[in-house]
């Protein structure tokens, strides 16, 4: 007769792994928990403006909270898949699209992943609150001349979105 293990009790997280693995759904959970992690993954900039919403089949849908980050994440979406999927282990389906989509911060908060230790996002206006944040990320750039491209075009989408706003 074989003797039988002693039971311990074991973390909950841990069975439902075992069970999730059994019923063939370890790489579903994984390509899931991309969207938790998002934040870990990409650069914290980046982390600040923009977060993952959800994963539908191949597709990681994103928000942005401005046009300006969207197009910055656009023409680095290659570099974000390949970050995303090597956090994916080799027998896990690779994501294949991200699809940004921008909101204004009044509907986001600044980072949901990580609480704000200094209260509300800011009691500035939406458009305000996003130039405010979007000037402050580029002064970290080394290149003057991109960063004065990038401080007008930011300029620029404040000013048509408070035209747009306007009665």
């Amino acid at each position: 007769m074989k003797q039988r293990e002693r039971s311990y009790p074991k973390p909950a997280g841990s069975v439902l792994f075992e069970t999730f693995r059994q019923m063939g759904l370890s790489s579903a959970l994984a390509r899931q928990s991309i969207v938790a992690r998002w934040p870990n993954i990409v650069d914290s900039v980046v982390a600040r403006h923009a977060r993952a919403e959800r994963l539908m089949g191949d597709t990681l849908y994103v928000v942005v909270d401005s046009s300006v980050w969207m197009n910055e994440l656009s023409a680095i979406k290659m570099i974000l898949l390949e970050k995303l999927n090597s956090k994916l282990g080799k027998d896990v389906p690779k994501i294949k699209d991200i699809k940004f989509r921008q909101i204004s911060w009044r509907h986001l908060d600044v980072n949901p992943a990580t609480p704000s230790s200094r209260g509300p996002a800011t009691t500035l206006p939406p458009d305000e609150a996003a130039l405010k944040i979007s000037t402050r990320s580029i002064r970290a750039i080394k290149n003057a001349e991109i960063r004065d491209i990038l401080e007008r075009l930011i300029q620029k989408d404040a000013r048509y979105k408070a035209n747009r706003s306007r009665p």
